[in-house]
């Protein structure tokens, strides 16, 4: 989605039509019935199971879903962390650099429709635990958490500060989303239906207003000025992808829990048995998986994946991390 100027108002108004006219329901508009297939795949896997090479047909079905599992967590605990950002990311923003109110109401659209999408994938997550007949709370010690951690607390010092970082983890996220949907796509036939259908939804609300934050950064470009200014428009970038990275690194690192808990359900046990696979790999190859070559972790970590991010902070002349080029 192209970024749109934050002060033609004629075209937000547009933009902010179609949003409300295309809007789905959380409760009419997925078909929650139909319940989860544990026969099915979540994600698609590449051809070294993320990382863990050599896997069987077993374990990368429980690696495929449990990597959807946290794909879904991480989006929603991403879009959870939205309503406490919200004060001092958009609103503060938006009262110290009035603007039409379109752009407000854009935001109270994205921020509602960000908020069902959490629900909906947390939702998701307890019929997949019902359809598998897996302990809900064994499941969530593997899943990512962002409230209370150093990320959630840089990322909400930073707004305070007149900072941008928190739009530039959200735009990331918004493209990642995006992106994972059409792997999705692309093998839909081996893909539990219900989490085909739910993210073929995400997309649509994705797709429509993933430009926001770039508006947001937009405003702030144009509206702050002075060595502030000077400084959040060059480094934020850079702050954000320095604390989202070991949040992430670290959220995935509960995978090893699956140790503790493989003899509480078959699922986890045999999850427990790819670890042998993962620690075979030599470092730089673990290295290399997550930063350049393994689907949806290299994703998130390594912005040379997201054209649409890569493209705008070469717009602003942001400072950016040397991260391996992707091919």
């Amino acid at each position: 989605m192209r970024a749109i100027d934050p002060f033609d108002h004629e075209e937000l108004g547009r933009h902010l039509k179609l949003q409300q006219r295309a809007a789905w329901s959380l409760d009419d508009c997925v078909d929650w019935s139909v319940g989860v297939d544990p026969s099915k795949m979540l994600l698609p896997l590449d051809s070294e199971f993320i990382a863990f090479p050599g896997a069987s047909k077993e374990q990368s079905l429980a690696l495929s879903q449990l990597m959807g599992l946290i794909v879904n967590s991480t989006i929603s605990e991403m879009e959870d962390c939205l309503p406490r950002l919200k004060k001092f990311a958009w609103d503060d923003v938006l009262n110290a650099y009035p603007v039409g109110p379109e752009l407000r109401e854009l935001g109270e659209q994205f921020f509602a429709e960000e908020a069902k999408h959490a629900s909906a994938f947390k939702k998701y997550l307890g019929l997949f635990c019902d359809g598998a007949g897996i302990d809900f709370d064994d499941l969530n010690l593997l899943l990512p958490k962002s409230f209370g951690t150093h990320f959630q607390s840089a990322i909400i010092n930073n707004a305070k500060s007149g900072g941008r970082a928190f739009w530039w983890v959200v735009s990331n996220v918004e493209e990642v989303s995006i992106n994972i949907y059409h792997g999705i796509y692309r093998s839909r036939d081996t893909i539990d239906p219900l989490y085909f259908n739910l993210h073929r939804r995400h997309l649509e609300e994705e797709s429509r207003h993933a430009n926001y934050a770039y508006l947001m950064i937009s405003l702030m470009d144009q509206r702050r000025s002075g060595i502030r200014g000077w400084w959040h428009r060059k480094a934020d970038f850079t702050w954000a992808q320095l604390v989202a990275m070991p949040w992430v690194v670290g959220e995935l690192h509960k995978f090893f829990k699956v140790k503790d808990l493989r003899h509480r359900d078959p699922f986890f046990e045999v999850l427990a048995s790819c670890i042998p696979l993962y620690e075979a790999m030599p470092f730089q190859d673990r290295v290399r998986r997550m930063f350049v070559a393994a689907p949806y972790v290299s994703w998130l970590l390594n912005p040379n994946h997201r054209s649409m991010h890569r493209d705008f902070v070469m717009r602003d002349k942001a400072w950016v991390l040397p991260f391996p080029e992707v091919h």
